[in-house]
């Protein structure tokens, strides 16, 4: 029997910065192994949609659940909304890991003392057992020689792979990609995408946003179109893909082949 344990859910999400609204009411949900490809024009929303889940951004209003448990947010004086306790915001973010777009690695640490930061120094790993835990997922990304080496040395690709190990690192419930591959030479996609599917294919649960069709359609279990902060498609990859609900996701698939 499929597990359909919860892993993050969003209920009816706001978000606004000045007088924009970015997001505009978002529900979802991503099930324990699942594999969620975010789709949709630039200013749709995903990226911030991303920050939310993670607390980088402060939802407006709406209710977020992570593991299970509610995110507290409360009001303040001049009608800003932030989270109650920061405890349990520092709670929620160890379950879940975020890959940027933009590596965002510490240029003065090597590659080792990168992946090795958070676990020793928020989690309280043993600095050994993080060293060696390190070496298992710079191993499982492909660059295990480049522990010694600084961001600056490595190609986009592999710098984006020591981001993905430095997620795994904290071994999270969740994994957040933004837009992974954008920065990255065409040659350099691949790679990156091929350490995805492998984390797709153990089971590892995902949120991606992303504008890479391939992927979504072939590694996704579920694919979300947003624009002008709405959700106007949700499905399988086949049925979305095949079968749109609606105009302008057909209109911005023929825009992406």
């Amino acid at each position: 029997m499929e597990d359909r344990v919860v892993s993050v859910a969003l209920d009816e999400i706001h978000k606004r910065f000045d007088a924009n609204e970015v997001l505009k009411g978002i529900s979802l949900s991503a099930h324990h192994g699942e594999v969620i490809s975010v789709l949709g024009p630039s200013g749709s929303g995903k990226s911030t949609l991303l920050r939310c889940i993670n607390l980088l951004e402060v939802p407006d209003s709406g209710r977020l659940f992570v593991s299970g448990e509610e995110v507290i947010l409360k009001k303040t004086r001049d009608n800003r909304t932030v989270p109650a306790d920061m405890k349990q915001v520092e709670r929620i973010r160890s379950k879940l890991a975020m890959v940027f777009q933009q590596f965002n690695l510490w240029s003065h640490l090597t590659i080792l003392q990168n992946v090795i930061e958070a676990p020793v120094h928020v989690l309280k790993v043993p600095r050994q057992e993080a060293i060696d835990r390190a070496k298992m997922y710079l191993d499982k990304v492909g660059i295990p020689d480049k522990l010694e080496a600084y961001p600056a040395h490595l190609s986009g690709g592999q710098q984006q792979r020591a981001a993905i190990a430095r997620a795994l690192a904290v071994e999270p419930e969740v994994i957040l990609f933004d837009e992974p591959t954008s920065a990255l030479d065409p040659e350099l996609v691949g790679e990156v995408l091929q350490v995805m599917r492998t984390l797709a294919e153990e089971g590892r649960t995902m949120i991606v946003v992303t504008h890479e069709m391939g992927f979504a359609q072939e590694v996704s279990s579920r694919v979300i179109f947003l624009d002008e902060g709405l959700v106007m498609e949700d499905g399988d990859p086949q049925t979305v893909f095949n079968n749109p609900e609606t105009d302008r996701f057909s209109t911005f698939i023929k825009a992406m082949v």
